[in-house]
């Protein structure tokens, strides 16, 4: 059966595009897209980032990225379903010798009916008070996987200069997020920025962003706080960002101060 990262490379080469032309099309690492077409996805961190990938490459060599995700959604049920079976067989490698008796079996189990009956008669007339309701179980509220997490303030206001020379960017992480950077035309950073994490940024004319998660980031541009480049696990390609018009990403009340 021909695998999912085999399936891609022959519709890639039968369309004549390179891996170079798709990390210089999608801005995505070549060593993520050697993962992809080797089926090594275990070498990519995070689910999300492997859905993410796996649209931009079909939509760079034009085949339907929702055939491409549905079929990686069958390849990552049927390994977990592999898993799960290989752990059922080495519980069973480790179960009780077969030399164990019926016999010796029952005796085992009436002994803990037993001994659990004790228990539960203990802890009815002797260990619990009388005359105490019982106390309910907390209810837990599930958060929406949706939701934007709150920004926090930075604790000290950041300095805005009186005269801005070329641009100056300051992202602090609130999620796991990968990003590639570029700072004039040279890469200054392609990974994962874990949460709490920081990232500083200088150019003189151009800062261009690739970013997996538009909403996992605090942004400041030349000490002015900008609003969010997308909602959380939004995928952003090719942001340019250049002193003529990093106004546009600032944030309303900033954009009222400037």
């Amino acid at each position: 059966m021909v695998s999912l990262g085999q399936e891609l490379k022959r519709e890639r080469e039968l369309r004549g595009i390179s891996l170079r032309d798709i990390s210089d099309s999608t801005r995505i690492s070549l060593k993520f897209l050697e993962a992809i077409e080797d089926d090594r996805l275990e070498a990519i961190p995070g689910e999300f980032f492997i859905r993410a990938i796996l649209r931009s490459y079909a939509r760079c060599i034009g085949i339907d990225e929702h055939q491409v995700l549905n079929r990686y959604r069958e390849v990552h049920s049927f390994r977990e379903q592999l898993g799960y079976a290989q752990s059922l067989k080495k519980a069973s490698q480790k179960s009780s010798p077969r030399f164990f008796c019926r016999r010796t079996i029952w005796i085992i189990a009436l002994a803990a009916g037993i001994l659990g009956l004790g228990f539960v008669l203990l802890d009815i007339f002797v260990l619990s008070p009388r005359g105490k309701p019982p106390v309910s179980a907390p209810t837990v509220q599930r958060a929406s996987s949706l939701e934007i997490p709150k920004r926090q303030a930075p604790l000290e206001p950041l300095p805005v200069a009186e005269e801005v020379q070329g641009l100056h960017l300051q992202m602090t992480f609130l999620e796991e997020t990968w990003i590639h950077a570029y700072a004039d035309g040279k890469s200054v950073w392609d990974g994962i920025k874990k949460k709490g994490e920081a990232l500083s940024i200088e150019a003189e004319r151009e800062v261009r962003l690739n970013i997996g998660n538009a909403g996992g980031t605090d942004l400041v541009i030349n000490g002015q706080r900008a609003r969010p480049l997308g909602p959380s696990g939004a995928v952003r390609l090719d942001v340019r960002i250049t002193p003529e018009n990093y106004v546009d990403f600032l944030a309303p009340e900033q954009e009222k101060e400037g």
